[in-house]
């Protein structure tokens, strides 16, 4: 399915892709680092909105790692962000935001400091991840040269890496540790012509697939129009009381080239959460600290009209949902399989590789 497949008419749909993700929002940037080896699966990425972007936040999840999201909540000075991280490594994982911030302030993005001359304060909400442990059993979170470095690949602008074992995305798993996550982006066109898109660190304690087998996405996949091999033999989640909790968290942005306030922008991430709960089951729970930001970067005008104004606003939510349900799946279709000596999961393409095959050609 490609991007030119909205139409504009009054019978219109919106028209998901997977194209380029989060990229296909102009101006947006981001940069990675991170370790994918048997000793040390972690990895941030560090994500860039152009000058002047509206920035919000909403979390769910019941044990979130987060840093500066009341910054960007509405009624604050809605200065936005300089960059908004996601990262492994739960709560140490954050540490590696200094890193960021030192890197952005080096080349003079940040809110400028009252009173010092030249001195500016870069403002960089972060979410985090649970991953440790998943290389060799070793606290090794992301390090601050590690965030330095995904920043200085960001400001590049080099790098257009959306989806796979990078990143936040390396040491992802899902489905009580029973697979292998990763980093996935997904996008939606609306008939305005409106983008709306989504990254996502996918690592749940929920599963992606059904009892069955099946996954749980199918009626979406049905209702866009995909008619991708079924999917089978998706591990079941295991019982109760074996379960691997407080390992887990899905981490996300979508974003949009409409222009929002920040409490627009707020709601657009708010309503984007429904798209964790249609992919994922269960979704933010106690041991979820599901966290997605917002970014609208003002490039389209909404509509002048009131009542037309609030149709496209709706949209531009339910778009983000659609977007973040499928960034999910393409986490998963994504994610590198290791060897199995690694002692790590399986992926979804050693599972259902027909699936990930068609799914990853889109």
């Amino acid at each position: 399915m490609s991007s030119d497949t909205a139409g504009s008419g009054p019978d219109a749909q919106p028209s998901p892709f997977r194209g380029r993700g989060i990229l296909e929002i102009p101006s947006i940037r981001l940069g990675h680092a991170g370790e994918l080896t048997d000793a040390r699966l972690t990895g941030i990425t560090t994500v860039l909105p152009p000058s002047g972007s509206t920035i919000g936040v909403d979390v769910r999840g019941g044990g979130p790692a987060t840093r500066e999201t009341d910054v960007i909540a509405p009624g604050t000075h809605s200065y936005g962000a300089d960059a908004i991280v996601l990262t492994g490594g739960s709560a140490f994982g954050l540490g590696a935001v200094t890193g960021v911030v030192d890197t952005l302030a080096e080349a003079g993005l940040g809110f400028p400091a009252p009173g010092l001359a030249g001195a500016v304060i870069p403002l960089v909400p972060a979410a985090a991840i649970y991953d440790l442990g998943r290389g060799d059993g070793s606290v090794a979170p992301p390090r601050p040269n590690e965030g330095a470095q995904a920043t200085h690949a960001a400001l590049s602008g080099r790098i257009d890496e959306v989806r796979g074992s990078v990143g936040a995305g390396i040491g992802a798993r899902s489905g009580f540790q029973t697979l292998r996550g990763g980093l996935g982006s997904f996008a939606v066109r609306l008939p305005s012509g409106t983008t709306v898109a989504a990254l996502v660190a996918a690592n749940s304690l929920g599963t992606i697939g059904t009892p069955s087998g099946g996954l749980w996405l199918e009626p979406l996949l049905r209702s866009i129009g995909l008619d991708l091999p079924t999917v089978q033999g998706l591990p079941a989640a295991p019982p109760a009381d074996s379960r691997t909790a407080a390992k887990n968290t899905t981490i996300a942005i979508v974003a949009t080239d409409a222009r929002l306030d920040p409490a627009q922008t707020t709601r657009m991430a708010a309503g984007a959460h429904a798209g964790i709960s249609r992919a994922v089951q269960p979704s933010h729970t106690l041991f979820d600290g599901d966290t997605v930001f917002g970014i609208a970067t003002g490039a389209d005008e909404l509509p002048t009209d009131r009542d037309a104004a609030t149709r496209e606003l709706v949209m531009i939510t339910a778009a983000a949902a659609d977007a973040l349900s499928l960034a999910i799946l393409d986490a998963h279709a994504s994610a590198t399989p290791v060897d199995s000596a690694w002692g790590q999961p399986p992926t979804l393409s050693e599972i259902a590789p027909d699936f990930t095959s068609e799914f990853n050609a889109l």
